[in-house]
């Protein structure tokens, strides 16, 4: 797909334009190493680097022109002066493709926890009403035609321009965005005008980029902005989070309020719930219609609540949207059940939080007659005030295995420690660092009746160790030990090698 030529003038008219000769343009990037002759760089003012000290090293490579946001001295070249860069790029990217979002109805969820499942109900939502839709999450990013596995929740905006070009490309009428609190915080959705927008949750992650929650509750609030001035956002009237937005007045507008909250404009009842499927009584502005789903736990009754306050929004008829819950079998790496014939359950779910972890734990404990044995950890190099959360969160096991998440450059041991030192169920613990042996022993554990929880990196496909990317997908590996395990005699079942001890220990 060819870029379009772009005037500098026209796409940033409130610049200040220093030596500026007409320039057009049809290459734009922020990154130094990729600028060839005639492109247009732009200094992004990053949290770990500025741009601005790269900005005569992309003028050596050929830049015709530099976007800044203060004037640099002695460049041979044109620059234009911005108030945001991170804004500027936006325009300029979104330039060079012909501008796809103007052309595309766009929805964004951003919110702790729920946005993925939330974002695939809907799009399935919008599938079956007969809309081509496009998705922009943590798990994929989907054209309308094909799908390929997602770097970022939010993709920077050169990213978001590609595709959105080759959607519009592919007749797509709809796209569902995944919009992350770094992406809102960073202005990396520009000027993205949305149709409808909601906000699932807010609670404890992340403090290790925003400092402070209240940063990150105001890094969740600009979503509002990207909607038109008459257009309400949706927010979670039974979460803290989200009330604090709605009462302290962040948002700057009014909001729908979902839930189970008194005064809730859209709300859900749970009729029947089993291991496999839920039924829901849903109120959309009162009109009540009844769905059945194939997620199970009352965070996906909300999920799917969402799903349909939205695509009422988009003014998607009831029939569709009841159709469309219907249709999802599964979103991969949330609450994803394994099945190998084995005689227990076993779940890879992608929660990473302390409310994630517990909201999983209790929806399994309602529906296992056995024991709930939950191995997980905690990010490296991440928010680590969240670490003894994360052990709190997982009073509601039987028996938990503490492991390696992606530790990156920390120790697997030291973050162990911390999640551990929040720990004060009583219940047994036991440490095993090598994640595949911790889940080799959790599901050598397990008896007929109990219920396997791996916990964390859900449909991730790589593990971070130091500075190595290992091949590691909790799915795959799950499904080769309970093959591993079906076959062994039971009187001679193989011990993992792990750190366990022989022996587990109560934690007080």
């Amino acid at each position: 797909m060819n870029p379009h030529p772009v005037s500098l003038r026209a796409c940033l008219p409130d610049a200040v334009l220093t030596n500026d000769s007409g320039i057009i343009f049809s290459h734009v990037t922020c990154d130094s190493r990729q600028v060839r002759r005639g492109s247009v760089f732009v200094a992004l003012s990053g949290s770990r680097c500025d741009g601005h000290q790269f900005a005569a090293d992309a003028v050596r490579r050929g830049a015709a022109a530099v976007v800044v946001e203060r004037p640099l001295e002695s460049l041979p070249v044109p620059q234009a002066v911005v108030a945001d860069s991170s804004r500027a790029w936006f325009r300029l990217c979104m330039a060079c493709r012909g501008n796809p979002h103007h052309r595309l109805r766009l929805t964004g969820i951003t919110g702790t926890n729920g946005k993925s499942t939330t974002a695939w109900l809907l799009r399935d939502i919008l599938v079956t009403a007969g809309r081509r839709t496009g998705l922009l999450g943590t798990i994929e990013y989907h054209d309308g035609r094909r799908s390929c596995p997602a770097s970022l929740t939010t993709p920077d905006a050169a990213e978001q321009a590609r595709l959105m070009q080759q959607m519009v490309r592919n007749g797509v009428q709809d796209v569902v965005l995944e919009i992350s609190s770094h992406a809102l915080q960073q202005g990396r959705c520009g000027e993205l005008r949305l149709a409808a927008a909601a906000v699932t949750n807010i609670t404890h992650d992340h403090l290790d980029y925003h400092g402070t929650l209240h940063s990150y509750r105001n890094a969740k609030a600009r979503l509002a902005g990207h909607l038109p001035e008459s257009e309400r956002i949706l927010i979670n009237g039974d979460d803290e989070g989200c009330r604090v937005l709605h009462e302290s007045g962040m948002l700057a507008r009014p909001a729908f309020v979902c839930g189970q909250c008194p005064n809730a404009d859209f709300r859900f009842e749970v009729l029947r719930q089993t291991r496999r499927k839920q039924s829901l009584r849903l109120v959309l502005r009162g009109v009540v219609m009844e769905v059945s789903i194939r997620l199970i736990g009352i965070h996906n009754a909300f999920n799917a609540l969402m799903a349909a306050a939205l695509a009422d929004r988009l003014n998607v008829d009831h029939g569709a949207i009841r159709d469309g819950l219907a249709q999802v079998k599964c979103v991969p790496g949330r609450l994803e059940r394994i099945e190998a014939g084995q005689p227990f359950d076993v779940y890879v779910d992608y929660a990473h939080t302390p409310d994630a972890l517990e909201r999983c734990l209790e929806t399994v404990r309602f529906l296992t007659s056995g024991r709930v044995i939950c191995v997980f950890g905690a990010g490296g190099d991440r928010d680590a005030d969240k670490r003894p959360q994360m052990g709190l969160a997982a009073r509601a096991a039987d028996h938990v295995i503490l492991t390696s998440d992606n530790p990156r450059s920390e120790s697997p041991e030291h973050i162990i420690r911390q999640i551990r030192s929040g720990m004060r169920s009583g219940n047994p613990v036991q440490e095993c660092p090598d994640r595949r042996a911790a889940i080799d022993l959790a599901c050598r554990t397990a008896r007929p009746g109990d219920c396997v929880v791996i916990a964390g990196r859900g449909h991730e496909t790589i593990q971070t160790v130091g500075d190595r990317l290992i091949a590691f997908d909790d799915r795959a590996v799950v499904r080769d030990i309970l093959r591993d395990v079906s076959a062994a005699p039971a009187a001679s079942a193989h011990r993992p090698d792990c750190s366990c001890p022989e022996s587990v220990s109560i934690c007080r």
